[in-house]
């Protein structure tokens, strides 16, 4: 794992951290982005992540065991499994899915 540095931040900037923090907050990004995509494909998604997350407890693994393997910090990997991320790219949800011993089947249907 990396080692990380915090940054050293003025009051001021802690201050406006803590305003975004609040308005994020009350409006989480668990909420469909807005003209993104439909609801059942951002529907289809939150179930993805929730299967992986499904398969990782399962498995008995480690946040950071499955990072390490995939590549990733396990602060990313938790973003990924808690919605906080929702924009995956096909690289990482293979290499997810790899991590678990499973494969990634993508379907495009009309």
């Amino acid at each position: 794992m990396k080692p990380t540095i915090k940054p050293i931040r003025t009051p001021e900037q802690r201050a406006e951290e803590e305003v975004i923090r609040r308005q994020h907050a009350a409006n989480p990004v668990r909420q469909r982005p807005t003209d993104a995509i439909n609801q059942q494909s951002f529907a289809a998604i939150l179930d993805l992540l929730s299967r992986f997350k499904a398969a990782r407890e399962s498995q008995g693994l480690t946040l950071a065991e499955v990072a390490e393997r995939m590549g990733i910090d396990a602060p990313a990997l938790s973003r990924l499994e808690t919605g906080k991320m929702l924009n995956p790219t096909l690289a990482t949800l293979h290499k997810w899915a790899e991590a678990l011993g499973r494969q990634l089947d993508v379907d495009v249907s009309q």
